[in-house]
């Protein structure tokens, strides 16, 4: 392994290491409580397996996965492409960020505590001038993030695990109603939020071009490389994850606090205030600042560069422009409004890209499949994912309550998994299917 790749591999989990990756953890390990351990190995599936296995997916082919999404169809690859890198960007996790930032690192130290517009509207002009300028050049992506922020970064939040650990030493016993039935499938379920999954697709090409720009040529030498770099990343979150939801799961966690904002925010501000008094503050800004940052960098990189592909008349600047201009306006929503809203997309998209991952590395390990062995699967989960969010926002009707009824004879339905046995179940009848066809 060479000392590129070590430094790609800490881009990458400054890449995936933002919003989510910090306020979720530890409120899945508070409300987990006994559960702790099944909540967080299914979380950390989600969080950490399926985007490190997506960006070796992502490794196979020179382009990604637009490749393996066009064996679906080509009208599939596109919709399904743009919906993934809006997601990830200008409409959520971009704009998610900066909230993040300003909620944890900024608001804090105003008088009272207290949200204003204008502080809001200050602090977004300067995060996102930031990110604006240091996402110009994306060749200098690994040298801004891998080498400078990275290490800025894993150093401040080292700081805070090690100390919690001597400080924290209460397990919550309590658990949620949410976490006593199948803790590891709603883990499982919390891990989307992340959007780490989803994130892997974009990021994949990022790693590809950075690999690429050491000079190697071979397919086979980039595949290894880039599998080495998401190892590193992989390994790396996943030891932060662990941190942070053992930081939940031992908090005593106040009425006060819990009524205070979101959970995961308020943990980590305890923590850093039981930790290291004043000074914690100081230290939980600084890494919600660096966490948040880089991955806004990243994305404004990822999604600019891919709608300069498939439109070059618009240079990749002007792109930039608008998807950080796009941003800057929704930030303005506020953070609660931002994952309210993120959540149903994430229903439906994560389960169809994880469907997907999984069939690009069956169709290597069978040495090629047929298209509908690809097609199946992935039209199953999207109905399924489909109907399950719709119905939440229906009234409650006769037709609602059959499709409901019909719908929880699927296995694990009610921790949000009930597309798994079926996308199987497509795949095989895919497979039986194709090989049919192929030979007739």
């Amino acid at each position: 392994m060479s000392k590129r790749t070590l430094f790609i591999g800490f881009m990458l989990f400054a890449l995936f290491f933002g919003a989510g990756n910090l306020i979720f953890p530890p409120t899945v390990g508070q409300l987990s409580g006994t559960n702790f351990l099944p909540a967080i190995l299914g979380f950390i599936v989600t969080g950490v397996g399926l985007p490190l296995v997506g960006i070796i997916a992502g490794s196979f082919s020179n382009e990604g996965f637009r490749s393996e999404a066009r064996r679906i169809s080509p009208l599939f690859a596109l919709i399904f492409m743009v919906v993934i890198y809006l997601t990830i960007g200008p409409f959520f996790a971009i704009p998610r960020t900066a909230m993040v930032s300003y909620e944890m690192a900024v608001l804090p130290f105003l008088d009272g505590g207290i949200e204003t517009f204008s502080s809001k509207i200050i602090f977004s002009v300067i995060y996102f001038g930031l990110t604006f300028y240091l996402a110009l050049n994306p060749t200098k992506l690994v040298d801004r993030v891998g080498q400078i922020l990275t290490p800025l970064l894993l150093i401040t939040i080292v700081l805070l695990i090690i100390k919690s650990f001597f400080d924290l030493n209460t397990p919550i016993t309590e658990v949620s109603a949410q976490f006593e039935k199948a803790p590891f499938f709603v883990g499982f379920s919390e891990g989307y939020q992340t959007m780490d999954t989803i994130a892997a697709v974009a990021f994949s090409i990022i790693v590809l071009n950075a690999v690429k720009a050491t000079g190697l040529t071979s397919q086979a030498s980039i595949f290894k490389q880039a599998s080495i770099a998401a190892i590193i990343a992989g390994v790396g979150l996943g030891l932060v994850y662990i941190s942070l939801a053992w930081m939940g799961n031992n908090y005593p966690l106040t009425e006060a606090e819990a009524a205070g904002g979101n959970m995961g925010t308020s943990i980590l501000t305890g923590v850093a205030r039981l930790t290291y008094g004043e000074a914690g503050r100081f230290l939980l800004s600084l890494i919600v600042t660096l966490a948040c940052l880089t991955t806004a960098i990243g994305l404004i990189v990822a999604v600019s560069s891919y709608f300069n592909e498939i439109y070059n008349k618009i240079s990749y600047r002007v792109y930039a422009v608008i998807f950080t201009l796009i941003s800057f306006i929704l930030a303005s929503q506020g953070l609660s409004s931002i994952i309210m809203g993120a959540v149903p997309i994430l229903l439906i998209i994560y389960p169809i890209t994880i469907v997907l991952i999984v069939l690009i590395f069956i169709d290597r390990l069978l040495k090629g499949m047929p298209n509908l062995a690809f097609q199946l699967p992935i039209y199953v989960t999207l109905v399924i994912s489909a109907i399950s969010v719709i119905l939440g926002y229906l009234d409650d009707s006769g037709f609602k309550a059959s499709i409901t009824s019909l719908l929880n004879y699927l296995p694990y339905q009610e921790s949000g998994m009930g597309w798994m046995v079926p996308a199987i179940v497509a795949l095989v009848v895919g497979l039986i299917l194709g090989k049919a066809i192929k030979r007739n």
